[in-house]
């Protein structure tokens, strides 16, 4: 049973990388590397 849990727990956090990942890459074609970049840096500067 806690075998199972801890299977659970991994698939998770690999899941979790993997569609960060995914909303990363989907964000960077649409918007290009550069206005990623710069929406970054005004997040910086809001702070």
């Amino acid at each position: 049973m806690l075998s199972v849990l801890a299977l659970l727990v991994v698939v998770g956090i690999f899941a979790s990388i993997f569609v960060g990942g995914a909303v990363y890459v989907a964000r960077t074609r649409r918007n290009g590397t550069e206005a990623m970049l710069l929406g970054a840096r005004k997040v910086r500067e809001l702070r």
